[in-house]
């Protein structure tokens, strides 16, 4: 898994909650884009060592809301982006659930924090026998296959 995968998650979730009519992007706004629109920023992540070879892994986005019309749009927003992020379907179908939500209007511009979390499992390497050697009466034999 990575980053953008969640950052993906998050765009498609926003357009179905909200349709084609507000552009969506991820990490930076360019130069002289079009209101209404979403930012996603990956803001941190934390991974915390579980037994097991687990990680926890605790990542944090900031989803802001440029409004069209003003602040009052952009206060409105916050409960509905907030409401549309309490879940989100990752391209591979896996489910992921937004917690520690809040929200707050700066500058006009509504921000949306969310954290998502995962759990990572270590996989050791194997190595395995390179090739089995077999002596019988002092004879060597290899096996076939």
């Amino acid at each position: 898994m990575e980053i953008n995968d969640i950052q993906n998650a998050i765009s498609v979730k926003l357009h179905e909650s909200f349709g084609s009519g507000y552009k969506k992007y991820i990490d930076e706004v360019p130069q002289g884009f079009k209101t209404p629109a979403f930012l996603i920023q990956f803001l941190n992540l934390e991974h915390i060592r579980q037994i097991g070879g687990r990680w926890k892994v605790t990542t944090f986005f900031n989803v802001q809301y440029f409004p069209k019309t003003g602040l009052s749009d952009a206060s409105n927003m916050t409960l509905k982006v907030q409401q549309a992020l309490k879940e989100i379907t990752l391209l591979n179908g896996s489910l992921m659930l937004g917690n520690g939500a809040n929200s707050e209007v700066v500058d006009g511009i509504g921000h949306n924090f969310i954290r998502f979390n995962f759990l990572l499992q270590e996989v050791e390497e194997k190595i395995f026998m390179g090739s089995l050697e077999q002596y019988i009466n002092k004879q060597r034999v290899i096996p076939s296959g």
